[in-house]
């Protein structure tokens, strides 16, 4: 997306800059005081997921809401660094740039594995996640799914031909409905604008064709922080029962389940994912 065009649709966008911090050009907003906060997105989204949230949670915590690298306006520097490993090298890295030392970190789908990864790496108080995507596919997909996505990305052709699916809006709503989940039109507008980017979709490939969880699960039993994680039971996306095997060997972890809320529950309902928040950050 252009930032001169696009950015003034986007929610939020008077708190928008660019921030150059090696090896990409990332898109940030800041906003509030109080405790300090750190949003990471999921696989395809971008930061305008969490401004339902953000505007709900008001002034009263201090946000940094980011576009993971080659999703929404932040800018890849380089098609090697979309895994889970260096993502979190690089967003430390931005973090530390910026002087910004989050208390607690708040993570969606994928967003959450990475807050968790960084988590033992620098301190904070604790992990927030809403549907978190802690699991690998299985059997042959888990080996076939990130060969194709790594296929699709390295031809330019791909990014292309599926921002063009993009355009259609029944596509759009087909998709964002296999979620689980039921959005407004205002919603559903910004991910159509999302989905006919090219680099948004070639950021998003990258990420799962090089997407890597085996270090993590491998360590789960040594996250040093609490952690709460909210689920919907309706999610489509990410299945609620992976999340009951992986939360025993989280120290410190605890579910909230929501029954009748997909897997953009905090778009949905963001009251409601607020409140939860709130009390988590004053139990920490």
């Amino acid at each position: 997306m252009d930032w001169n065009n696009d950015i003034k649709r986007w929610p939020n966008h008077e708190r928008s800059e660019l921030i150059r911090c090696e090896p990409h050009v990332w898109h940030v907003q800041n906003n509030g005081n109080g405790p300090k906060l750190l949003f990471l997105h999921g696989t395809g989204a971008s930061l305008h997921s969490w401004a339902p949230l953000i505007n709900s949670l008001g002034k009263e915590i201090q946000s940094i809401v980011i576009d993971l690298p080659g999703h929404g306006f932040t800018e890849l520097g380089t098609t090697q660094r979309s895994s889970l490993t260096l993502m979190v090298k690089d967003i430390i890295r931005l973090i530390r740039h910026i002087d910004y030392k989050p208390d607690i970190i708040v993570g969606h789908s994928a967003g959450v594995a990475i807050a968790l990864e960084i988590s033992r790496e620098i301190v904070i108080k604790g992990v927030f996640g809403v549907n978190p995507a802690l699991s690998k596919f299985s059997g042959v997909a888990g080996f076939a799914f990130p060969m194709i996505a790594k296929v699709m990305a390295i031809n330019p052709l791909t990014s292309i031909y599926l921002a063009g699916l993009g355009k259609s809006r029944t596509r759009v709503d087909r998709l964002l409905k296999a979620t689980g989940s039921v959005l407004n039109e205002s919603q559903i507008a910004l991910y159509h604008k999302l989905f006919q980017d090219k680099k948004h979709i070639q950021g998003t490939l990258l990420m799962m064709a090089q997407w890597n969880l085996d270090r993590l699960l491998f360590r789960l039993s040594q996250i040093p922080v609490p952690s709460l994680f909210v689920t919907g039971q309706l999610d489509k996306t990410v299945s609620p029962r992976t999340l009951e095997l992986q939360k025993k060997k989280i120290p410190g972890s605890k579910i909230v389940r929501i029954s009748n809320l997909g897997h953009l529950a905090h778009e949905e309902n963001p009251e409601k994912i607020s409140r939860l928040l709130m009390a988590f950050i004053l139990s920490v």
